[in-house]
């Protein structure tokens, strides 16, 4: 008898142990339905709605509001408490309901109408909520001016791309002739009490005067290559990490290739797609009207009447690459462009990697359409198709799209703006956090936007590159921690990345926690950050000396094209003054990560 009271007690104990772990359970699930479900918001809008319309006296349309609102209240606390019931909790909701399919269906569309209809529709509240913004924004009264040649902008010339490697090493020889020639000018000057600016009586400043910085320009425009893609990349950084001159200059150079003469170019071609490559089109502009460090691009049109933009590589870039860095690295360290401490020579290696990757136009169009699958359902970016009967490692055939270069959106209203840079900043987080591959290239003509469709085009995807998910599960930790203002976790993480050995001094431990949480601070707030106001490159820009002097080591690999793109998109929304909540975008996929540990 004794042993079966035993046992009794046994068995109660053990469906205590299940009553109470069940009833856990179904607390955890009445708090994941209940953080994510609108429930809430409906409720906030209606009392704050009811106050409004009280206020104002409009008791009759107030008592049908209110109503409207409880039962939309009422029917989404019937799913919730579906939701608890089913025993399948994890599987999509559109399985849940199946016997008032229907009726669920219209219930979330209602909900969703209601969300919607409680965000303010003044121009100058931003709508952070996901459902609407992504979603394409047209501008339908807005006419996109018809696209020029090279030959009508001011800066680009016509000239012939020296091909061989005597020719560009000589085109670099002369380069840091005639700069040695200018500064030799410049300090005879100085001597003999010729009135010269201030910002000219430094020694590395006896180089970068105006003469000398158009010699700059002349000769990467008419080089090419590694050395203009260098000089793209410095005139897309903030004027608090690379001096002004410096970055007036480069902004030339972006903005003016040269572009090469027919013949060279016909010639590339023919040697690329054959004798016979002008059968497959039956109208080819001569005239390029885009051109690139390694590359210009022409307007065509195929017997289909497709109209295609043709890229063409300028020859000899891809086996000079090595060589062009070299020289160019020769100068910058001569100039002291580059600060001591930033290791340098590793920079340069992954430069030459990236630069040879880029160069093939096969490997850029395989991209291009891995990006058109992963983004196949997206409403708000498009991507041009690839023509595979006219592509090649040096030639490169696709769709032509028609729209507004972001230079030229910086004059849109302002809630386009704020759009637009809310788009570029949560795809710069998915191509990391979501898809590990990445477009890299933050220059802003590799983005336009098409105001009568509405949408983003993404182009050029040479620069993509692909990351390990170990590498990732830590980054995401450490954005977090930088939003979480986590000091602990900032500097564990820094170390597990390889940004930090562990035996720096304290000194340098807070200058680059300093710099990460300042990092994630657009991240750390739930509202509205004004990139046209923000502070952080120049506050970051102050921490550097520190960081440059006491640094044990460079930087993870995966970092140099990663913090490229991620402040290439940070400069780009403050180009475009836009005011985005950054706090959703980030903590959405955080919410949503899936650990490989």
């Amino acid at each position: 008898m004794q042993q079966r009271l035993n046992d009794l007690c046994g068995v109660l104990r053990g469906v205590g142990i299940v009553v109470n772990t069940s009833l856990k359970e179904q607390r955890l699930k009445a708090y994941w339905a209940w953080s994510r479900s609108d429930y809430r918001d409906i409720l906030v809008c209606a009392s704050k709605s009811l106050y409004s319309k009280i206020s104002d006296q409009n008791l009759s349309q107030t008592a049908s509001y209110v109503t409207g609102r409880l039962g939309l209240i009422n029917q989404q606390n019937l799913i919730i408490m579906k939701l608890l019931v089913l025993p399948k909790f994890s599987e999509s909701f559109r399985f849940l309901l199946t016997s008032d399919k229907d009726c669920c269906d219209d219930s979330r569309s209602d909900i969703k109408s209601a969300s919607a209809a409680s965000v303010s529709q003044s121009e100058s509240q931003i709508n952070t909520t996901r459902s609407n913004n992504r979603k394409p924004l047209p501008l339908e009264s807005f006419n996109v001016p018809p696209p020029s040649t090279l030959d009508q902008k001011v800066f680009s010339k016509e000239r012939r791309v020296p091909s061989s490697r005597i020719g560009r090493v000589a085109g670099f020889g002369n380069l840091a002739l005639s700069l040695g020639v200018g500064a030799a000018t410049e300090w005879a000057k100085q001597k003999v009490g010729y009135p010269v600016s201030s910002a000219s009586s430094t020694s590395s400043a006896l180089f970068l005067t105006d003469a000398n910085l158009e010699k700059v320009v002349d000769t990467l425009c008419r080089m090419r290559g590694a050395a203009l893609k260098l000089g793209q990349m410095l005139s897309i950084q903030d004027e608090n990490f690379v001096s002004p001159q410096v970055q007036k200059i480069f902004e030339r150079v972006r903005q003016a290739a040269d572009f090469m003469p027919a013949k060279q170019m016909r010639k590339v071609l023919t040697s690329e797609l054959g004798e016979k490559w002008a059968e497959y089109i039956s109208d080819f502009e001569e005239k390029p009207f885009a051109a690139a460090s390694i590359g210009q691009v022409h307007r065509g049109t195929l017997k289909d009447g497709r109209v295609v933009a043709i890229k063409i590589q300028y020859p000899g870039i891809a086996d000079s690459i090595d060589a062009d860095i070299s020289n160019l690295m020769s100068l910058i360290i001569r100039f002291n462009i580059f600060p001591p401490g930033l290791f340098a020579e590793k920079a340069v290696e992954v430069a030459k990697r990236e630069l040879r990757a880029e160069c093939d136009y096969l490997r850029e169009a395989a991209y291009g359409k891995h990006f058109t699958q992963l983004l196949k359902d997206d409403q708000v970016f498009q991507i041009p198709q690839v023509i595979d009967e006219l592509t090649t490692s040096r030639v490169l055939t696709t769709e032509y799209m028609h729209g507004l270069v972001l230079d030229d959106c910086i004059d849109l209203p302002q809630n386009v703006r704020n759009w637009i840079g809310e788009q570029l900043l949560l795809l710069c987080l998915k191509e990391l956090f979501v898809f590990r591959v990445m477009q890299t290239d933050p220059n802003w003509s590799n983005f336009m936007y098409n105001p009568q469709t509405g949408k983003i085009i993404l182009l050029d995807f040479g620069a993509s590159r692909e990351f390990d998910k170990s590498f990732v599960d830590k980054y995401i930790r450490l954005i977090h921690a930088s939003a979480e203002h986590d000091k602990e976790s900032i500097l564990q993480l820094s170390k597990d990345l390889g940004f930090l050995t562990g035996y720096e001094t304290k000194v340098l431990q807070q200058s680059h926690v300093d710099a990460v949480s300042i990092l994630g601070e657009a991240f750390a707030s739930n509202h509205n950050f004004d990139f046209s106001q923000q502070s952080t490159t120049k506050r970051i820009s102050h921490l550097i000396p520190v960081m440059l002097k006491h640094r044990l080591t460079p930087p993870p690999e995966e970092s140099y094209s990663l913090h490229r793109k991620m402040s290439g998109c940070f400069l780009l929304c403050s180009k475009l003054k836009a005011v985005v909540n950054c706090h959703p975008l980030f903590y959405e996929i955080w919410n949503n990560y899936h650990f490989s540990e």
